[in-house]
């Protein structure tokens, strides 16, 4: 076995030894074919031109080379960075998945807990509109109640404001004749004999009533619906009309101021005919702080 490696091997040197000896005489017919043609210095010349180019960019490359190597270190640098971060945060992410899947475990357990408190609280719902329902029925009768109790309330202070009015009561009246001593003097029904006209009445309120100064006006109509020896001012009157409160500007025939402190005024007041007066119904209205309070009709023959 190692005699047929040996022989090979001195086979093998042999070929070698040939090839470079067909190599070497190539070579040195091509160094004597250059001699001859007069070309080897300028290929020399090239050569080491070439050479030098090779040379440059050798040194060249090799700069490049340190450069992409740098560059690489540098990235490979960044790389096993970002690596770290990534491990870092990929930590970070489990850490945070291993707490929420303990939220959600936990929240898992309050789901439970709000379900049955859910449940609780529809119970307890359905037991309060039970008891809303009776509340609503109870609110209606109230308020039906509240609706009488108002028309009542209503009816009493239309009553208050009724009885705290200042009227007038028992309203006199009382003619009077000049003109012959011998007769009659008073109470004359001849509307052509009256010399005088003596209105007296009651003026008093109630315990509503407000006390301190009061307006009474005195107004007297003849037949013809005139108003008798008229005011130079005027005063506003109100009277209820079709339950209707009518407000106008008025004259009266006599006006007289009082102190009412609950207690009742009675008032007279004469009025004097200076002509004689034509037969039919004389109209007499009292009016006190501008509110019609009584009407008296006297009719003359």
């Amino acid at each position: 076995m190692n005699e047929e490696k040996v022989k090979g091997t001195k086979n093998l040197q042999i070929g070698l030894i040939v090839v470079a000896a067909v190599l070497l005489l190539s070579i040195i017919g091509n160094v004597i074919y250059m001699t001859r043609s007069g070309r080897l210095a300028d290929e020399k010349e090239q050569v080491m031109s070439d050479k030098e180019s090779l040379e440059i960019e050798k040194e060249v490359l090799s700069e490049t080379i340190e450069v992409k190597d740098g560059i690489i270190e540098e990235r490979n640098e960044k790389l096993e960075l970002l690596a770290e971060e990534h491990e870092a945060l990929m930590a970070e992410k489990d850490a945070r998945i291993a707490q929420l899947n303990r939220q959600v475990s936990v929240r898992a357990s309050d789901l439970e807990e709000q379900k049955e408190r859910n449940d609780e609280l529809k119970n307890n719902k359905e037991e309060l509109e039970h008891q809303i329902e009776k509340l609503s029925d109870a609110i209606y009768t109230l308020e039906q109640e509240m609706d009488a109790l108002a028309a009542a309330y209503e009816q009493l202070e239309a009553k208050g404001k009724e009885a705290a009015k200042l009227n007038a009561y028992n309203i006199n009246v009382l003619t009077k004749w000049d003109r012959w001593l011998c007769a009659d003097r008073y109470n004359v029904s001849r509307a052509r004999r009256v010399d005088e006209t003596l209105v007296g009445f009651e003026v008093d309120g109630s315990m509503f009533t407000e006390a301190g100064p009061k307006s009474i006006y005195l107004l007297m109509y003849d037949p013809q619906d005139n108003l008798m020896y008229p005011s130079d001012e005027i005063f506003e009157a109100a009277y209820e009309e079709a339950d209707e409160v009518i407000q106008i500007d008025s004259y009266y025939t006599e006006m007289r101021e009082i102190e009412y402190a609950h207690e009742p005024v009675m008032l007279e007041f004469n009025i004097l005919h200076e002509d004689r007066l034509p037969a039919g119904p004389y109209r007499i209205e009292v009016y006190i702080d501008g509110r019609l309070a009584r009407t008296k009709i006297v009719n003359l023959d």
